[in-house]
């Protein structure tokens, strides 16, 4: 439980931050520290950032520590990877905000299935639910799976309805609704 929690106060921050608060520049900056995974990326980053960047780097190193002395694996490339492509979504969705671009539904669910961060989700817990044995099993968190992609699928649509009026009004990007009109 406590892992899950701490997930979803991250990927929370992190989707506001996205969101609402930057620049373009900034958020592209922000994606390339995550995707390097690189402390020192903070120093070109506004005072907000540096604070949720090192809370993430930290959180997720301590989730790896934990993985490495209760499973003794060592899955740090694959959280980074994680993290780094949930960033990517992110920041699709802001490009899109930005310039005032609506996708087509196509384009919205090829980056949305992502975006809801079960991906995300799904590498955290399969190294704390299963017990992976040799790396052939850890490279299969590489690829996403068709049942991921479908499940992720499913939760964004529900997602999208729920919330799509309230993030319509605060000015957010256009969701499968406004893309499938």
């Amino acid at each position: 439980r406590r892992l899950l929690t701490k997930l979803a106060g991250l990927i929370t921050a992190m989707d506001d931050i996205y969101d609402v608060y930057v620049t373009l520049d900034e958020l592209e900056l922000f994606t390339n520290a995550v995707e390097r995974w690189d402390v020192n990326a903070m120093d070109q980053l506004p005072h907000y950032m540096r604070i949720f960047f090192l809370a993430l780097h930290n959180s997720i190193n301590e989730i790896a520590f934990d993985a490495l002395i209760e499973r003794n694996i060592h899955i740090i490339p694959y959280l980074k990877k994680a993290w780094a492509d949930l960033c990517k979504c992110y920041l699709v969705e802001a490009k899109w905000y930005y310039s005032g671009y609506t996708p087509t539904l196509g384009e919205y669910m090829d980056n949305a299935w992502t975006s809801i961060s079960l991906p995300l989700i799904q590498v955290h817990a399969y190294f704390f639910l299963t017990n992976p044995t040799n790396e052939k099993e850890y490279e299969r968190l590489q690829e996403y799976h068709n049942i991921i992609q479908c499940v992720g699928t499913i939760i964004r649509y529900s997602d999208d309805l729920g919330t799509s009026s309230d993030e319509m009004k605060r000015g957010d990007v256009a969701k499968s609704i406004q893309c499938y009109m």
